[in-house]
């Protein structure tokens, strides 16, 4: 802000000569500086308004303001003759700067519920009408356009979605030929538009994260319809009409697919409890996973089959997947014969699982996909905008050497406005700046030959360290869901601020010796020097000198105070009286007005002026001294390894009169992390209680969740194999995988009991089922997987990693589920059978003995 004042700067040697205070030139300039409305006055039939003039007009008006008159010999004291009154321009707070230029920024929010993208176009339109109006050297530069980047990122998803519906048709196509193929791909768009409705009413908006949430749940879409048509085709190939294969083949699976279908409901309904900002990150997630698998039953159970009755034929069996089949059929005939040698492979493998997911490492939330980062700048030892500048300059220095940079925007005295969602407000201070740089990505990777942009703020941050010596800059990443800021961080609580200060450089020199910590910093604030006026009250008191009267007069004499506006055309000065007062000496010659006797004391005789150190904020922490240390941390290292060995290194050696306490990524990590746990034990209840209730069984139940650590034995894997963190989404993947991995051992226990009634073994049973559900159970899962296969080709760093968790966990689940799932309930129901057959002998015991005594 370049706008200027009218300063009155006052000699206060002189004025003390004319027994003036600095407030009564402000009040003479306010007194002569007032139009008041003087009313009308009747001249004839005609009322004339009176208008007294008495506004300044120009800067000459201001000097001739007469502050005195001599009661001896009449003469006028003006106010130039005591001050300088000089134009000026106004001290600036806050400054912005595009690349090297000065720039106004000009920021605007979205109203929520509105079409971001279309608002876009308007505001273009009318910015492109507005740069006619403006001279050539003004030019526009897009620092953020959140229009552009929303709608690239909802195309590149909705592309994903394409894809992803495309890998499912063909998919289909090969695993049940064409005819069969166009029926059950019939429930993918049927399904989505369904849910698209339900969007609608459940006031869901189509964003990244609901187009990702279609695309988990598109593989899932077209299960139900895959079984339906299944079990149809299987009796239209016996030889039934078309017509009763259609309704017996539907009411045979009706049962078996609702309860998939509620299963897998069941699994995410708990994420809409999650009380946390993670939680409301990722709320539209499983709403529409729910609703679009809602959708798909509907489909499956009306329209598959009265399609199936149009277009269904008898099928040339081809025996496409017979060597598979086969293949599965020998394992599980092992696993009958070896049943103790599988339960210790499948033991085994869990204890692996458990040991591959302590390598995993540990993150909240992946960091943002964008092509942004920022930084924080705090200059040393000033609190002057000036020299903060200059620190920025150096800043704009470094980054126009750096070829990935494509612009930045610096903010000098305040943060920019909040550019990111978990973005923190910092507070205006002359001594901080922040920038916001955009960079070119593609060629960051392909040209600089850096991995990711993690490792290029790692560079950036130390070409910082080794440039920048006047003040501190920090580099940071932007962040996803909930802000944690440094991802290491230690709040230390002490009963006074010097063991406070002895507890913080003591954390911050361990941090120092822990590889991959990275701008270990405090916010401990220094102490500083002022001088500190102690008025005597008895000796003020009795010169009739208030504590109000001598505040008011320093703080005048320091600061300034607007005293009225200069209106000179359409621009209007604000009026600053100020005092010349720049040392100690002068200001204890200062004189205060009595607000009482009129009278003026000379400060120092009011009391003592005395140079003085003091903490200027003081933090706390429920009521006790606080301050944290905290630490980012390098690409490839750990926070929660980092704070394990920092805290391993306070426990050898703790600072007396000080405790400590965490407060970063990993206490993040388990406040969330226990929450999805919360979640998983809620959904398994309902999943169970949902079993429970089809199969009338309290053993049957617990044999179908055995798929349940199968699944997470896949999970960890995939994520191992893939080098991903267990982070907040890749967890709430393995425990979505909850309620899908469940369906392919419902279809298959419920075939086995189905045949089992018809009078077969169990054994017998179990090969049966495995070789004539295999074909549904793995077109299902293909079909689910596939439909995963383009958030991993996405390259997000949100959703690659649950994508990978649901995968990977699904494919191993289903691969083990047609063999364990099969021995396990074989060896159940083999165990109870004969409790039963024994209790039936003895009621049939006792039914002879009734029977002979009557």
């Amino acid at each position: 802000d370049d706008s200027k004042n009218v300063v009155v700067e006052i000699d206060h040697q002189l004025l003390n000569q004319y027994g003036l205070a600095l407030s009564d030139v402000s009040d003479l300039l306010k007194a002569q500086n007032i139009e008041i409305p003087s009313g009308k006055i009747q001249e004839g039939d005609t009322k004339i308004n009176v208008r007294t003039s008495g506004t300044f007009r120009s800067i000459h008006d201001v000097r001739e303001v007469i502050i005195g008159v001599s009661t001896s010999t009449g003469v006028v004291v003006k106010l130039d003759e005591i001050a300088e009154v000089y134009y000026d321009i106004a001290d600036s707070n806050f400054r912005i700067r595009e690349g090297r230029d000065n720039a106004v920024l000009l920021t605007g929010y979205f109203q929520g519920g509105q079409n971001i993208v279309l608002i876009g176009k308007d505001v273009e339109k009318t910015i492109a009408a507005y740069k006619d109006s403006l001279p050539e050297d003004i030019t526009f530069t897009r620092v953020l356009y959140q229009p552009d980047t929303v709608e690239q990122s909802v195309n590149d998803f909705a592309l994903n979605l394409v894809q992803g519906v495309l890998f499912v048709v063909i998919v289909v196509f090969i695993g049940m030929g064409f005819r069969n193929a166009i029926i059950v791909s019939t429930a993918i768009p049927s399904s989505i538009l369904m849910t698209f409705v339900l969007m609608r009413f459940l006031n869901v908006q189509l964003h990244q994260i609901s187009i990702a949430a279609l695309i988990v749940s598109l593989g899932m879409l077209v299960d139900n319809a895959i079984v339906i048509s299944d079990a149809i085709q299987v009796r239209i190939d016996r030889g039934e009409p078309r017509m009763q294969a259609c309704v017996d083949g539907a009411k045979e699976v009706a049962i078996p697919i609702l309860t998939s279908t509620l299963t897998t409901v069941a699994a995410f309904l708990p994420f809409l409890l999650l009380n946390s900002i993670a939680g409301e990150y990722i709320v539209s997630l499983p709403i529409i996973v729910m609703a679009s698998l809602s959708a798909s039953y509907v489909v499956a159970l009306f329209v598959t089959p009265s399609m199936a009755y149009i277009y269904f034929k008898p099928s040339k069996e081809k025996n496409k997947t017979y060597r598979i089949r086969k293949l599965f059929g020998k394992m599980l005939q092992w696993g009958m014969t070896y049943k103790k040698s599988l339960i210790l492979v499948l033991i085994l493998a869990i204890g692996g699982t458990a040991f591959l997911g302590l390598q995993l490492g540990l993150q909240f939330f992946p960091k943002a996909d964008t092509n942004m980062f920022y930084m924080d700048i705090n200059s040393f030892g000033t609190d002057h905008i000036d020299q903060t500048q200059g620190i920025a300059d150096a800043v704009s220095d470094i980054l126009d050497d750096e070829p990935i940079v494509t612009g930045y925007t610096v903010a000098i005295g305040d943060g920019l406005p909040k550019f990111f969602n978990t973005i923190p407000k910092p507070a205006p201070s002359q001594d901080y700046a922040q920038v916001m740089v955009r960079v070119d990505l593609d060629r960051m990777t392909k040209e600089e030959g850096y991995e990711n942009l993690t490792k290029y703020i790692d560079h950036v941050q130390k070409r910082m360290d080794q440039s920048i010596s006047a003040g501190k800059v920090t580099v940071k990443q932007l962040e996803q869901a909930g802000p944690i800021g440094a991802p290491v961080r230690v709040r230390i609580v002490g009963a006074s601020m010097d063991d406070l200060l002895i507890a913080t450089e003591k954390v911050k020199a361990q941090l120092r010796e822990i590889p991959g910590t990275i701008n270990i910093d405090d916010d401990f604030d220094d102490k500083i020097y002022e001088f500190h006026i102690e008025p005597d009250t008895v000796k003020a008191s009795a010169m009739g000198v208030t504590n109000y009267d001598i505040q008011n007069e320093v703080s005048m004499a320091l600061r300034g105070r607007a005293s009225g506006v200069l209106r000179k055309g359409k621009e209007e000065y604000d009026i600053l009286v100020k005092s010349d007062i720049e040392t100690k000496d002068q200001l204890e010659n200062l004189m205060v007005k009595s607000s009482f006797t009129k009278n003026k004391v000379l400060l120092k005789d009011l009391g003592t002026i005395d140079l003085a150190s003091q903490y200027p904020v003081i933090k706390k922490y429920n009521r006790k001294l606080a301050v944290h240390v905290y630490s980012d941390v390098l690409d490839g290292y750990s926070s929660i390894d980092i704070q394990n060995q920092l805290q391993g290194m306070l426990d050898e050696d703790p600072t007396a009169g000080s405790s400590y306490q965490f407060d970063g990524e990993q206490q993040k990590i388990k406040e969330n992390f226990g929450s999805i746990g919360e979640a998983a034990v809620l959904a398994l209840m309902l999943v169970y209680m949902i079993l429970l209730i089809q199969f009338r069984s309290f053993a049957q139940p617990m044999v179908i969740l055995i798929t349940v650590p199968l699944s997470v034995v896949g999970s960890v894997l995939g994520l191992y194999i893939f080098r991903q963190n267990l982070s907040f989404v890749a967890a709430l993947g393995v425990v979505s995988l909850l309620g899908i991995v469940v369906n392919n051992a419902i279809v298959l226990l419920d075939f086995i009991n189905a045949e089992v009634q018809r009078g077969k073994t169990i054994p017998d049973a179990c090969m049966d089922a495995v070789s004539k559900r295999f074909r549904p159970i793995m077109l299902s899962t293909t079909t689910t997987v596939i439909g995963l296969t383009p958030l991993i080709y996405s390259g997000s760093s949100l959703f690659m990693p649950m994508a990978i968790a649901l995968m990977s966990g699904l494919m191993i689940s289903t691969l083990l589920t047609l063999v364990v799932i099969p021995v396990i309930y074989s060896m159940v129901m083999e165990s109870i059978r004969p409790k039963k057959t024994r209790r039936l002998r003895a009621d049939l015991d006792r039914l002879k003995q009734s029977v002979t005594r009557a």
